[in-house]
C-alpha cells in the first residue's frame, strides 16, 4: 500500500479542464492532502483506486474531480438518458452534500444532468424526476438506488441506461456493509458493466471492505492518505486538526450535565447522538422543555420525509 502525505498544487501530475478550475478555486481550504495525493491523477487514468483516509481529508473532491474530467474526455458525449457515473454513500445526509459539492462543478458545465436518488419520498418521483431529466451522474443511497433498477414495469429501464457507466465510486465504504448494505451493493454491481474504473473510499480497511474490493476493482491501486507529520504505521483515523475533550460523570448525571452545557453554550450549533430512536423523541422533547429560547430538532433513521427537511433545516441554522 502506497503511503500519500501532503504535497504541493504544481506537483500534480496531470492538468485539469479549464471549466473545472473555477470551481477548484471555491475549495482550495478543502485541499489540505487528498487533492494534493496521488489520489485524483489515479483515478483520472485508467486505475480503479482503494483508497483509505482519514474523516475531513476532502475525499469527495478527490472522486468528484476526476469524475468530471473522464466524463469531459469521452469520445462520444453523453446522452440525457446515458448515466456515466455513479457515486454510491450509506446515508441521505451525506449525498445531499456530496450533491451540493457536484453542483458547484456541473454549473459550469450544463452538458450534465445530475441526479439525487435518496429515501425520504416517493420512489415514483424519481421515476418521473428521471425521465424527465436524466442523469449523467447519479448520487445515491444503496436502497434507492436498487429499487430503481427494478422499476422497467413503471416505465424506467436503469439497466440499459448504465450500460455507458465509466466511473463508479463506494464512498464511506465501512459504512456502507457497518449499516448492511453489502446485499444491496452486491445486486447493483450487477447490473454495471464490468469495464469501468471503480474507487472505492473508507476511513478504515476492514476485511468486509477488502472482500469488497475483491468483488468489485479490478487490480485496485490501494493509496493510505496519510497527515502530515504522521506516519504511515499510524493508525489514527481522526484529523489531527480534529480537537475532542470530554468529561467524567455519574451515569444518572450525564442528562443534567448535557443540559447544564446546552444552557451555557446557546449561541453556537450542536449534534447530541443517542444510541436509539426511541432515546431521541425521548429526550429531544425533553431538552425543548428544559431549554428556553433554543431551537431542537430530532431527527433519526426511522423518520421518512421529515428527515431530509429537518436536515436542511439544521444546515441552515447559524452557529
Amino acid at each position: 500500500m502506497e503511503a500519500v502525505t501532503e504535497g504541493s498544487w504544481e506537483a500534480l501530475p496531470v492538468a485539469l479542464s479549464p471549466g473545472v478550475l473555477p470551481a477548484v478555486i471555491v475549495f482550495m481550504w478543502y485541499f489540505s492532502f487528498f487533492f494534493k495525493s496521488a489520489t485524483i491523477p489515479l483515478f483520472m487514468s485508467n486505475k480503479d483506486v482503494a483508497a483509505e483516509a482519514v474523516t475531513g481529508s476532502g475525499k469527495t473532491l478527490a472522486f468528484v474531480i476526476p469524475i468530471l474530467e473522464i466524463l469531459l474526455r469521452r469520445e462520444e458525449k453523453l446522452k440525457k438518458m446515458q448515466v456515466g457515473a455513479i457515486i454510491i454513500t450509506p446515508t441521505r445526509e451525506l449525498a445531499i452534500q456530496i450533491d451540493e459539492v457536484l453542483s458547484h462543478f456541473t454549473k459550469h458545465f450544463p452538458r450534465f444532468s445530475q441526479i439525487l436518488l435518496i429515501g425520504g419520498r416517493n420512489p415514483m418521483e424519481d421515476v418521473e424526476k428521471f425521465k424527465e431529466h436524466g442523469g449523467n451522474i447519479v448520487v445515491a443511497t444503496p436502497g434507492r438506488l436498487e429499487d430503481l433498477f427494478r422499476r422497467r414495469a413503471d416505465g424506467l429501464d436503469l439497466a440499459s441506461y448504465v450500460k455507458s457507466l465509466d466511473v463508479l465510486v463506494l464512498d464511506e465504504a465501512d459504512r456502507l456493509l457497518d449499516m448492511g448494505f453489502e446485499a444491496s451493493l452486491n445486486s447493483i454491481l450487477d447490473f454495471l458493466p464490468k469495464q469501468r474504473r471503480t474507487g472505492l473510499f473508507s476511513a478504515t480497511q476492514t476485511q468486509e471492505v477488502e472482500n469488497l474490493v475483491r468483488a468489485g476493482l479490478r487490480n485496485p491501486v490501494r493509496i493510505s492518505v496519510k497527515e502530515k507529520g504522521v506516519a504511515a504505521s499510524n493508525t489514527q483515523k481522526t484529523p489531527t486538526r480534529l480537537e475532542n475533550y470530554y468529561m467524567i460523570c455519574k451515569a444518572d448525571e450525564k442528562f443534567n450535565q448535557l443540559v447544564h452545557f446546552l444552557r451555557q453554550h446557546k449561541q453556537e450549533k450542536h449534534l447530541v447522538f443517542f444510541s436509539t430512536c426511541a432515546c431521541v423523541e425521548y429526550y429531544g422533547k425533553a431538552l425543548e422543555s428544559l431549554i428556553k429560547q433554543v431551537k431542537i430538532m430530532s431527527i433519526h433513521g426511522k423518520m421518512k420525509h421529515k428527515r431530509n427537511k429537518i436536515f436542511t433545516e439544521f444546515r441552515k441554522l447559524p452557529g
